[in-house]
């Protein structure tokens, strides 16, 4: 797990791009009707809300993980929170752990 930086689209306000602090910001969001809105920081002990394995899988794909927000509040607890902790010594680095399953895709014959 890691930390991740979160944007919000500007017309669709539920809808959010988490990005690995460590990765680049793709291309799609490097302007306008993108916005920064805060950070999900990892919490090794106890839960934000922010489905971290989720985002995982889908930084390994593609880079970063675009999700839609079913409460458009639990974005702003998840900042808040982000906010509260003070040090991020000790933070994982995203991609240097190790998975503890392999996930296995397959696509079933038709």
């Amino acid at each position: 797990m890691c930390n991740y930086n979160l944007f919000r689209h500007a017309d669709r306000t539920e809808l959010i791009c988490a990005v690995p602090e460590v990765r680049p910001v793709p291309a799609f969001i490097t302007g306008p009707p993108w916005s920064f809105v805060g950070r999900v920081r990892d919490y090794a002990s106890g839960s934000s809300g922010f489905d971290h394995q989720s985002a995982e899988v889908s930084v390994h794909y593609n880079g970063f993980y675009l999700f839609q927000l079913v409460n458009v509040s639990d974005l702003k607890a998840w900042v808040d929170q982000g906010r509260r902790r003070p040090s991020d010594e000790g933070a994982p680095v995203c991609g240097k752990e190790q998975p503890k399953e392999i996930l296995r895709l397959g696509m079933a014959a038709g």
